[in-house]
């Protein structure tokens, strides 16, 4: 038809906006627990002491890092390295008993109601989240379930509005700008916990006081401003609407058709998609779990610092995305290449690339800043390999969008609850590779993934 594209910003934007806004909270809320647990256990009493004849060995404290790390072994709580594992990683299987019934919730209510109610949520809970820790470890282990589910509820919904509101050419740029709110929170919430957990006044507990009343913000914006189609906008343009209707793909959540869960259950591409996904989800996990734990009882980094060396993967990795999306957005504009070799070729050197750098963090040992510094090189590729498989469900199936994200999500969510687990079981008496065993993993998962 010649539809000529609206100029400057539209309401799309604004979706873009809550989308990134979305993705920034749930990692805001799930990465402050990962900071704010090394100030919250007594790493004094950890468990390779209990065992006489443990072989365990840490990296030496530093001159710079040893008396101000001596003040901040003593926290409250004696969680065992399962324990640990379990309080972070539950989480995750929260988030994935909340995408099981994803398809049938979007066909009885809208995908903002969803978001709204998975907001309020995972923020209600994160504010309790002081009170469970100190009635009882299990308690804070379902709090951390709960709010998983939430957070569930929250991302899934993301997709469909997505599908709803983004016209395929802006698809790449505008779901890679959503998905960094990931990377932002994670950075923003390491920094800054690691400075609250500092602060006497404020301690481990105020960072889910602060990160849960974040979340109440979120939700009251996503009552203002966001809206489930073009259509039902009041305020938006004809011209923005006229250029959105006139994509093909629109509306998957107006008169979606059941979902063709047996073509899609017997489809190759799919499976490839799958198995991207887990590569990334792996690659994630070991970073929004366990890595500021290895950075604070490993290498001894005082916990402000454990804040800011934490936070610097996350950056990298919004960069990775931001630079590689807007170079995808150009060569798709340019018709030099087909959506399908763009995305292939993003998630190839994002695999290539993360897999190279996470030797470099294997094999520094002992050198603190070395092994943070090349974490956060690798982190920087699977920024790039978000404009790969990260968003391939909406390319492949835009009208079952929110069903293909979730069962896909859904699955790499056991990755993420298993990880921390594992990697706890493992290194319970043998802490030196606590890091080591986790990242030596993650590079040859991440290389078979590819």
């Amino acid at each position: 038809m010649g539809i000529v594209k609206p100029p400057s910003l539209g309401y799309r934007h604004v979706v873009a906006l809550i989308g990134f806004a979305s993705c920034f909270l749930i990692n805001i809320q799930r990465m402050s627990l990962g900071v704010a647990i090394v100030a919250m256990v007594n790493q004094t009493v950890p468990d390779r002491l209990a065992d006489s004849n443990s072989t365990a060995m840490v990296c030496p404290y530093s001159n710079e890092t040893k008396s101000s790390s001596a003040k901040q072994t003593g926290g409250d709580f004696s969680w065992s390295s399962q324990e640990q594992g379990l309080v972070l990683g539950i989480g995750f299987l929260g988030f994935f008993f909340a995408t099981v019934p994803a398809a049938r919730i979007f066909a009885a209510f809208q995908a903002r109601r969803v978001a709204l109610f998975g907001s309020i949520l995972s923020s209600v809970v994160t504010l309790l989240c002081p009170v469970a820790s100190e009635l009882h470890v299990n308690a804070m282990i379902v709090a951390q379930f709960v709010r998983g589910i939430g957070q569930g509820f929250l991302f899934v919904s993301l997709f469909v509005l997505m599908a709803n509101w983004f016209p395929r050419k802006e698809r790449g740029l505008l779901s890679t700008c959503v998905i960094s709110g990931y990377s932002i929170g994670s950075a923003v919430a390491s920094a800054v916990t690691g400075y609250i957990c500092d602060v006497p006044e404020l301690g481990w507990s105020g960072s889910f006081y602060i990160m849960g009343g974040v979340g109440i913000f979120h939700a009251a914006l996503v009552i203002v401003l966001l809206y489930e189609t073009p259509q039902d906008h009041p305020k938006i343009s004809s011209t923005e609407l006229l250029y959105l209707s006139d994509d093909e793909e629109k509306n998957a959540s107006n008169d979606t058709p059941k979902t063709p869960w047996r073509k899609i259950l017997t489809s190759i591409p799919f499976y490839a998609l799958l198995i991207g996904l887990l590569g990334q989800y792996w690659c994630f996990s070991y970073f929004w779990t366990v890595h500021s734990t290895f950075l604070g009882t490993i290498q001894h980094f005082p916990i402000t610092e454990n804040g800011v060396w934490s936070c610097l993967p996350f950056l990298m990795k919004a960069f990775g995305e931001y630079s590689s999306s807007s170079i995808s957005n150009w060569l798709l504009m340019k018709k030099y290449v087909n959506v399908d070799v763009l995305r292939r070729t993003c998630n190839s050197i994002g695999c290539i690339g993360f897999s190279a750098a996470v030797l470099g963090t294997y094999f520094s040992g002992c050198n603190g800043s070395m092994s943070a510094v090349t974490a956060a090189v690798s982190m920087f590729f699977t920024g790039v390999a978000t404009a790969g498989a990260m968003i391939t469900c909406i390319d492949m199936a835009p009208r079952f969008a929110g069903s293909l994200s979730a069962f896909l999500n859904g699955a790499g969510c056991w990755v993420s609850f298993l990880l921390p687990i594992l990697v706890g079981a493992i290194t319970k008496n043998v802490s030196k590779i606590k890091g080591e065993i986790s990242l030596l993993s993650l590079c040859f998962l991440k290389k078979f993934y590819k």
